[in-house]
């Protein structure tokens, strides 16, 4: 036996300039960064918090004591951020947002980054 279901689930997303804004003033939020040292990638956004998309819903007691989560992958086009947001908000945690721009977005912008 089968079962197929299918989940209806709206995910808030933040632009660059939101997260900037959030960074600087220190906002109750953390930034998870899904990619960590994946492919060959050296950097995240500074500040952020890096947690391989494979094990953000296992470690998600962590992020519980932020206001806000807010999390990210390497661009609009990659879909482990939102995988990992929907699966948060399936598992009802609240505030889960998603920065669609990436590690990409931000380093075109020459926003600050950090080294992994």
């Amino acid at each position: 036996m089968s079962y197929k279901l299918d989940f209806n689930i709206s995910l808030e997303c933040v632009n660059k300039e939101e997260l900037s804004e959030r960074l600087k003033q220190k906002s109750d939020f953390v930034l998870v960064d899904t990619i960590g040292k994946y492919n060959g990638n050296r950097y995240r956004i500074k500040g952020a918090t890096t947690i391989p998309y494979t094990e953000v819903v296992d470690r998600r007691k962590e992020l519980l004591k932020y206001k806000e989560i807010i999390v990210y992958c390497k661009e609009k086009s990659c879909v482990a951020s939102k995988k990992v947001a929907s699966a948060l908000k399936m598992l009802n945690v609240p505030n889960v947002k998603v920065y669609e721009g990436g590690i990409v977005e931000w380093m075109e912008n020459n926003l600050p980054v950090e080294e992994i």
